[in-house]
């Protein structure tokens, strides 16, 4: 179910599915605030509640909290086997937060006495992903016993987040930190480590301080990049001009309204950072208003306007410049598909730019590109070229991220 907070800090768990356990452990207070950041960046909640959690945040608390029925008991609809059986109608993680030593015990042993050690055992068996977070007092979790259990569990495929020790107690981890490993666990971290730097959306050019001369770039390409290459471990800058997405929060952001100022904030990222990749997915103004107005034009005055344009200078002809080793992804929006013209104008964009891969898509196109949420795109190198079938931009972000990485590789 779809509530009013989905994805606003991002989309990397857009389209999983998470079932949320909640044990009798004192933080099972934070279990209801873990739920409504899952959803915050794109996930399916499913809340579970032990009958001891129950008696310390009520069902209704997490039904609102995630917009689904909270289960607190497994009926005739056999709700450990549908959920976690690792089928399509599975879900994609189980997520044991907080968990107490007692639930850790009963997993570790085999034992399927309550709702949640009945579903986790199923989910064992079916290879469904489960991540437990702990939650207790230090010296329960000290207890040989209970980090034999812990080793055992991990020999079995079971991954756990690490308690935080303060004041004598072993405290469930942190939103970020357990957001950390949910995405390890559920895609390949591929991008770990790496520096990413992405630009999307239009700039704009002033005539008079009213009215101005853009295009039709949304900006969603580079932010589904952005996302993808988050989820798989980067740390992702984006640069983003004036167009008509919302960047999630849970990336750094960088405002550009103008050429100039995107040509600017560029060359700071990369003259103070070392980026490992730089994304050129933004439509940058090709041309300036040579002596754009101070004043509005009155439209009553001028039956005509003449403006002179002066064309800018392309900023991915410096990104090697300043930072050689950095792999320049470029894109390029052609008109129409002539195969000369677009020979023409790849050779022409490797030549200036020494680019390491470029990115082509026809703008003609009443169905792809500038504003849709679908493309037709194709990826050339010096040597060779791959197409990417038209697909919904979300999708072609990862093919072209897996595309870029296989090369490499």
């Amino acid at each position: 179910m779809t509530i009013d907070i989905s994805s606003i800090n991002g989309q990397e768990l857009e389209g999983k599915k998470i079932l949320l356990c909640v044990t009798g452990s004192v933080s099972s207070m934070e279990s209801p605030r873990i739920a409504r950041e899952l959803i915050k960046h794109g996930a399916d909640v499913i809340p579970v509640l032990s009958h001891s959690a129950s008696k310390l945040i009520g069902p209704e608390l997490l039904h609102w909290a995630t917009g689904n029925e909270t289960i607190t008991s497994l009926t005739g609809k056999m709700e450990h086997v549908k959920l976690a059986n690792g089928d399509l109608d599975s879900v994609d993680l189980i997520l044991v937060a907080p968990c107490t030593s007692n639930a850790i015990g009963k997993l570790a042993q085999g034992i399927s006495d309550d709702t949640i050690s009945t579903i986790c055992t199923v989910a064992l068996g079916s290879n469904v992903p489960i991540l437990i977070a702990p939650g207790m007092h230090e010296p329960m979790f000290e207890n040989p016993i209970l980090q034999n259990n812990i080793s055992l569990l991990k020999k079995n495929g079971v991954r756990f987040v690490s308690p935080i020790f303060e004041h004598n107690k072993a405290k469930m981890a942190s939103f970020d930190d357990i957001f950390k490993e949910i995405l390890n666990e559920l895609f390949v971290q591929d991008l770990s480590g790496k520096n990413i730097l992405i630009t999307a959306g239009p700039t704009i050019e002033k005539i008079d301080p009213i009215r101005i001369i853009t295009n039709k770039s949304s900006g969603k390409t580079g932010l589904y990049l952005a996302n993808e290459a988050k989820r798989r471990g980067a740390n992702v800058t984006l640069i983003y001009g004036e167009g008509t997405e919302t960047p999630p929060i849970s990336i750094r952001t960088l405002r550009v309204s103008s050429f100039q100022e995107l040509f600017d904030v560029t060359t700071s990222e990369l003259s103070n950072n070392n980026y490992d990749f730089y994304f050129a997915s933004a439509a940058p103004s090709d041309f300036r208003i040579v002596r754009p107005f101070d004043d509005k034009i009155s439209s009553r005055s001028k039956s005509s306007l003449n403006l002179e344009l002066e064309s800018y200078p392309k900023i991915i002809n410096s990104i090697k410049q300043i930072s050689p080793s950095t792999k320049l992804i470029a894109f390029k929006a052609l008109y129409g598909n002539d195969s000369d013209s677009v020979s023409h104008a790849i050779s022409e964009i490797f030549d200036d730019s020494k680019a390491d891969f470029i990115i082509v898509n026809d703008v003609s196109r009443n169905d792809a590109g500038f504003s849709s949420d679908y493309n037709e795109l194709t990826m050339f190198t010096r040597d060779d070229s791959f197409n990417f079938a038209y697909a919904s931009k979300k999708k072609l972000s990862k093919s072209i991220i897996d595309q870029i990485l296989k090369i490499l590789n």
